[in-house]
Order: structure tokens, then sequence, then C-alpha cells
């Protein structure tokens, strides 16, 4: 049984650098699927630039989570990962914005519409008038 209120699971998949050939396959095959953002492995060697260490280095060794045989784009030419997803708190945070964006919108929406019928009342009070002069034009030609 699903939960209806939990925010839908999306996935990441993740393709080797040197597999272009695989990309667009996998591309072409989930094309469509919301739930599935396929993207190319970014990651490019040791981030840290200098072999220079600097003092005092602040970092506690690699900070990495250690690699597993199946997350290793070097073994395996893809990877499935779930993508992070907002939190309940971000969610309804996202949600009262949004719900006072509508707001404000529908605000406009009913005063532009009162301002439209403000202006037909007039345009149709102007052509019962106009009407009204020439039926009494055309009884006084016809009497």
């Amino acid at each position: 049984m699903t939960n209806d209120t939990a925010p839908p699971t999306r996935y990441l998949f993740i393709v080797a650098r040197n597999r272009p050939d695989i990309l667009e396959r996998v591309r072409e095959r989930l094309h469509g699927d919301e739930r599935i953002e396929v993207i190319v492995d970014r990651r490019y060697g040791e981030r840290r630039r200098e072999d220079v260490p600097r003092e005092p280095d602040r970092r506690a060794g690699d900070r990495r989570r250690p690699a597993k045989a199946w997350d290793d784009l070097t073994l395996f030419p893809t990877l499935v990962a779930q993508k992070r997803v907002p939190s309940y708190g971000e969610l309804e945070r996202n949600v009262a914005a949004y719900a006072r964006e509508c707001e404000q919108r529908l605000e406009a929406l009913v005063s532009a519409d009162t301002a439209s019928k403000a202006d037909t009342i007039a345009i149709l009070t102007q052509a019962e008038d106009a009407v009204g002069a020439l039926i009494a034009r055309l009884r006084a030609l016809t009497s």
C-alpha cells in the first residue's frame, strides 16, 4: 500500500563519463519518466589541487564515504541512486509560499474581473440607450 502524502521517490541514473553510447540509449529508453534524471558522472579525480598540505589542515581525512563495488563507475558503467527529496518541513514551506502566491494572483484576477464586469455593464447600457434611440426614431418615421 502506498502513502499518497509521501513525496514521490526520484532517482539519478548516473552513467560513466567514458560511456556516451550508454548515455544516449538510457536517455532514449527513460525519456518521459519524470521520476528518473539521467546524468553523466561529473566526478573527476581528487578535488584537492595542490600536493602541499595547508597548515593547519582542518579536514579530518577523506570525507567521502567508502566506495562499495556497486558504486564504482570504473567497474560498472551505470549507477542508480535515490535522489534527495525535500523534507516535509521544506515541502510545507514551499506549499505555504505557493498558496500565498496563488492567493495574490486570485485577488488580482478577481479585481480584473470586477473591472471587466463594470466596463461590460457600461457598454451594454450605452448599447441599450442607442437601441432605444433607434426604436424611437423608427416610430417617429413610421407614424
